[in-house]
């Protein structure tokens, strides 16, 4: 029997790291993530209409209903990274199941991970990026993972490599710059 994310959503978890269904009550810290300035240099809002950096709380109360009101439509889904050490919200995740850059009709997981600071390294990026990979092929019925990472997100890049991403612009219908697929 197929999951379905949106009917069920799923709860995934690592030696360090549990990644759930946001809630609402994880608002205070989720914008500890999302009004700072270092971590927002690494968001990613293309197509979005937002670029996410919030110093306005109830102004990101209001982008967490909407987030929500998507996963109801079956949009995407918006997880938040708790570090089960430190027993504090690392960050997001979010996927985002689409036929929209696909350049032969298979359906592509958007892949965007928003972190506090300290978690933007190499070594927890690639604890959250095994995590997700061992599930969103599956669990989001796609055929492959997209995901941005600016230049200047060296560690990002270098982790994305590590999992055998390549640039995005030859493999998708993608005009972005800075964009990389996992098949």
């Amino acid at each position: 029997m197929k999951k379905d994310v949106f009917q069920n959503c799923p709860t995934y978890q690592s030696e360090r790291f549990e990644i759930r269904k946001m809630e609402m009550k994880d608002a205070h810290g989720l914008f500890q993530c999302y009004s700072n300035p270092q971590a927002a240099r690494y968001f990613n809002g293309d197509c979005c209409g937002d670029d996410f950096y919030y110093t306005d709380y109830q102004k990101f109360l209001e982008c967490m209903k909407f987030w929500e009101s998507r996963y109801q439509v079956k949009d995407f889904v918006r997880f938040t990274i708790v570090d089960q050490k430190q027993k504090e919200i690392a960050g997001m995740v979010e996927i985002c199941p689409s036929y929209k850059y696909s350049a032969d009709g298979s359906k592509i997981g958007i892949l965007r991970i928003d972190l506090l600071p300290e978690y933007e390294n190499e070594k927890m990026l690639n604890e959250l990026l095994t995590l997700i990979l061992e599930h969103i092929y599956e669990d989001f019925e796609v055929q492959a993972v997209l995901m941005k990472a600016q230049r200047y997100a060296t560690e990002r890049r270098n982790i994305l490599k590590q999992f055998h991403f390549v640039a995005a612009m030859d493999e998708c219908n993608i005009s972005f710059r800075d964009y990389f697929i996992r098949f």
